[in-house]
């Protein structure tokens, strides 16, 4: 019998141990784990491990619905090329979702952009040929694994580090980035030598062209039919916000739904593949007081409101603003958009359309997740009128000219919020809480004779469950109704 040396033995352990460490590194990973998708969506917060629930909190269609299957994250082949069987579509996960068996080689950048779209959209069909970028139009251009490595052990974005993450945007989850990997260690040029920001704007604040969006899901195609079917792709703007990651301003996009005339919107930053080396933003790109022309600054300033997407319909098309879009401090209140849903068969394939129609101008629910906005302080830097921030800082020295009933800020909101209203004239007034079942909930003002000018009211939600709940002003002349959502 042949016997085994002691550092035959030792290597064996070793060998033993670095493959239990990199298994369970694989298998704590994002692409393993798939926990990402549920984090954004699921209501349940004890599972997900968000600090809010999700879309599912209004669609109340869970993220394994078999239409739905959010979390099952490939593209339609393995990469073998052979398409997942209809019987299981879902299956995994597995290593050949992104890797050639069996020997793992070589891997193919399609595979990944089965799964990232929204990285293929920028390359291929934004645009009409998608947009550059400064690494993959390189003379060697760079692959998703030459910057997302998995070299070190504390450097995995691909297979993970062995912490179990809630989502890709949890600080730590993805170490790649600008100054990291051996990249841009060092600043160029004047970066080095004089920064006016101090360090607080990250690269992707100047240099990247473009984020994107699909505007509008929806989602009765999705949970009816598994046909993800959006308006439309949007781009040529960035959405500016204060990343948890490190704490610099940097670009953001979101996803906005619609779903049996709900409404919801998710917020949060985004890295964008399509960055520029030489044709980086200058001062007035972001700055109206340095003699920039910003529209959602500029529209900010003159109405208190960013209108950020208006559907047109007239014609029935979609519009928006371009360039840089600063997410305001009170953006729950200030940022608009509109929101529109599919009237068209929803099993039907999911092409341009104009059969789409507006549902209304304020989200029922939102996210924003490992980001913060822009604070008055950095509002007031680039020209923002930050007396128009808060509703208490609004002027009151004119009258108002017509009734108005404004949207409860902040919403979401836990425990309470403030309903404002405008008044153009002294009158009765009532302002009354309803459930989504139209069960009174609570009376705030009960025929109460007031006299002209802007009223705040807060509402309290003691006793009261999550959700979507109603609250009416009426008077002889004026009844108007909002939406507003308790999140606890």
């Amino acid at each position: 019998m042949k016997r085994f040396k002691p550092t035959m033995v030792i290597t064996i352990i070793i060998l033993v141990i670095l493959f239990l460490n990199a298994e369970a590194q694989v298998t704590n990973g994002l692409h393993f784990t798939r926990g990402g998708k549920n984090f954004w969506y699921g209501a349940d917060t004890s599972v997900t491990g968000a600090p809010a629930p999700g879309f599912e909190s209004l669609t109340n269609v869970p993220i394994d619905h078999p239409n739905v299957a959010c979390n099952s994250c490939h593209g339609p082949t393995d990469a073998n090329g052979i398409a997942y069987s209809t019987s299981n579509p879902y299956p995994g996960p597995g290593c050949v979702d992104c890797h050639p068996l069996p020997n793992y080689t070589p891997l193919s950048e399609n595979q990944c952009l089965g799964c990232h779209s929204r990285q293929k959209a920028e390359a291929t069909t934004l645009g009409g040929t998608g947009y550059p970028d400064v690494h993959r139009n390189a003379s060697t251009p760079l692959k998703c694994w030459d910057c997302h490595v998995n070299s070190t052990e504390n450097f995995n974005d691909m297979h993970g580090d062995g912490t179990i993450y809630k989502s890709q945007l949890e600080p730590g989850a993805i170490k790649a980035d600008c100054q990291n990997s051996g990249c841009h260690t060092q600043l160029p040029g004047s970066h080095s030598s004089y920064d006016p920001h101090g360090g607080a704007l990250h690269c992707s604040a100047c240099h990247t062209r473009t984020v994107i969006a699909c505007y509008n899901c929806h989602f009765e195609s999705q949970v009816l039919h598994g046909i993800k079917r959006a308006k439309q792709q949007i781009h040529d703007y960035v959405i500016l916000v204060n990343r948890a990651k490190d704490g610099k301003i940097g670009t953001a996009t979101f996803q906005s739904l619609s779903y049996q005339g709900n409404t919801w919107v998710a917020f949060a930053p985004y890295s964008a593949h399509t960055i520029t080396k030489n044709n980086a933003r200058v001062c007035t790109d972001c700055h109206v007081n340095y003699g920039g022309s910003v529209a959602a600054i500029q529209q900010y300033n003159s109405t208190g409101h960013i209108q950020f997407a208006t559907w047109n319909s007239n014609d029935s098309t979609l519009s928006w603003l371009h360039g840089v879009v600063p997410l305001p401090a009170d953006y729950q209140r200030s940022f608009k958009m509109d929101f529109i849903t599919f009237n068209g068969d929803p099993s039907s394939p999911p092409t341009a359309s104009k059969n789409w129609s507006f549902v209304e101008g304020d989200w029922d629910g939102h996210q924003l997740f490992f980001a913060t906005p822009l604070t008055k302080v950095q509002m007031a830097k680039i020209g923002f009128d930050t007396t128009l921030t808060a509703i208490a800082d609004k002027p009151t020295g004119m009258l108002p000219a017509t009734f108005g009933l404004q949207q409860n800020y902040p919403n979401p909101f836990n425990p309470a919020t403030t309903i404002s209203f405008l008044l153009p004239r002294s009158m009765s007034v009532s302002l009354v809480i309803y459930d989504i079942h139209g069960k009174k909930v609570q009376t705030l003002l009960d025929n109460q004779n007031l006299t002209p000018g802007n009223h705040s009211y807060n509402f309290y939600s003691e006793g009261l469950a999550s959700g979507i709940y109603l609250y009416s002003l009426i008077t002889d002349d004026f009844t108007q109704t909002r939406k507003m959502f308790l999140m606890k």
